[in-house]
């Protein structure tokens, strides 16, 4: 039983009683010296508050120098708090034998010595509320002309991402339940068991107990096991207010248990457990649900004057829908040139889909293809192509679909398909390669869609 600590914990509640008699012996004084007509006889009564105040003030004093002994407190903070209530009660007792004549100091009078009482007061119980709170506990909701008059960051917290490829797991899930029902306890100012939670860096280092998050292992980790355990339970974090919800809790979980990234976006993650997606879409209104690689994609927009020299050139183009960025392109005629392909590049950032089925587009072309950056999609069929023309495209690095139907690749070609990491489908019917080399790709490329029995444009 430790009963210094057991006795500290009921400063939240002595420290009260100096504030208040502190401020009803200001009152006085004001009423005494503004309406001495109705108020003159205040005195006496004025004196009382003020020892009352400077008695309260003395055992909140004693009684917080024990708490401050459990630790877990800025230092700095502390100090100042510390020695500003021990002057905060000798002033008090001073101005007491002032305003009782017990002592004769004419050259300042009791009423200053309360104005400035006031002030002490005021600082000595704001550095309290941040040791208990943290030092941006009053002014987190402030307006924003009051956080600027005090040098706060006024900038509104980023709305939540709808898109997995632009949500940061820890900084837009994580954090946000830290900093609403951790920071409280776990800050900079005030480190119960020395933990703050605030920042990376002493999440990693964890308290005087050690590391508090252990990655890929949850159940483990003492900081998840703290939240999950029993209201009833004298170590429930956190100790006041509400705990965490279903949701925070499954997400804190199955970070952790996901190797604990401060840096990792939701799209990176490769399988999401079964539940977790409904419950991102239904609390967090995240859809999780993969979206085509064009959506990823962005390029600026293009002009009329290109749109209408591609259509020139014998090309059907479309956008992919309304507003986007990208377009779908085929050739309307029964064959291409390489002018034709040419000007193409004029939409080289801005074209996604391409289809150029049997119509004679050579090796040469190819080369002009791989110019392409954004392509995805690239049906290719019944052209003379060689295993030198496919060379030019194997640095395209979104294409996930390609069509070689009818081409006269070897398994030359094959090769290069099997290093091209982001193809995810590709047609192979009617073309050189053998079943050797087939089998070959298959190994080195299981996660490959190879499809040998019919044309699927």
């Amino acid at each position: 039983m430790n009963i210094e600590l057991f006795l500290g914990r009921f400063h939240p509640l002595i420290v009260h009683l100096p504030i208040g008699f502190l401020l009803f012996a200001a009152v006085l004084e004001g009423l005494s010296r503004f309406y001495k007509d109705k108020f003159k006889n205040l005195d006496q009564a004025i004196s009382i508050a003020l020892l009352l105040g400077g008695l309260a003030a003395i055992g909140s004093a004693i009684i917080g120098y024990l708490l401050a002994g459990g630790g877990g407190y800025d230092e700095q903070t502390l100090f100042w708090h510390k020695w500003l209530g021990i002057s905060l009660a000798v002033l008090s007792l001073l101005a007491w034998a002032i305003k009782s004549e017990l002592i004769k100091f004419h050259r300042v009078s009791p009423a200053a010595i309360i104005v400035f009482l006031l002030i002490l007061v005021s600082v000595t119980g704001h550095l309290g509320g941040n040791l208990t709170h943290g030092s941006d506990y009053l002014l987190v909701y402030a307006p924003d002309p009051v956080k600027k008059l005090f040098g706060k960051e006024t900038v509104e917290k980023a709305a939540l991402p709808s898109t997995p490829d632009s949500l940061l797991v820890f900084q837009h899930l994580i954090k946000p339940t830290l900093e609403l029902k951790c920071y409280a306890c776990h800050n900079e100012t005030k480190a119960k068991g020395g933990l703050v939670l605030t920042n990376q860096d002493d999440i990693l280092k964890g308290g005087e107990n050690g590391e508090v998050v252990l990655a890929s292992h949850a159940t483990e980790s003492p900081l998840f096991q703290r939240v999950t355990l029993p209201q009833s339970s004298q170590k429930f974090m956190p100790p006041k207010g509400a705990g965490l919800n279903y949701s925070e809790l499954k997400v804190v979980e199955w970070w952790i248990n996901s190797g604990a990234s401060f840096d990792k976006k939701l799209s990176e993650y490769d399988e999401l457990p079964e539940g977790l997606t409904a419950l991102l879409m239904r609390d967090y209104h995240l859809d999780t649900s993969p979206r085509p690689i064009y959506d990823l994609l962005s390029a600026p927009k293009l002009s009329e004057a290109n749109i209408q020299d591609i259509a020139n050139a014998g090309f059907n183009i479309k956008t992919l829908a309304n507003n986007h960025p990208l377009y779908d392109v085929s050739s309307s005629q029964n064959g291409v040139d390489a002018g034709a392909i040419n000007s193409l590049l004029e939409a080289k950032e801005q074209i996604t889909w391409l289809n150029l089925s049997n119509k004679g587009v050579t090796d040469e072309m190819m080369q002009t293809i791989g110019q392409l950056p954004n392509l995805t999609r690239l049906m290719l069929p019944n052209n003379p192509i060689s295993d030198d023309g496919l060379s030019y495209i194997k640095e395209l690095p979104h294409l996930q679909i390609l069509n070689l139907y009818g081409t006269s690749i070897t398994d030359e070609s094959l090769k290069v398909i099997g290093e091209m990491p982001t193809l995810k489908h590709v047609y192979l019917w009617q073309t050189k390669v053998t079943n050797d080399g087939l089998e070959a790709l298959a190994k080195n490329r299981p996660d490959l869609k190879v499809q040998l029995g019919a044309d699927s444009e």
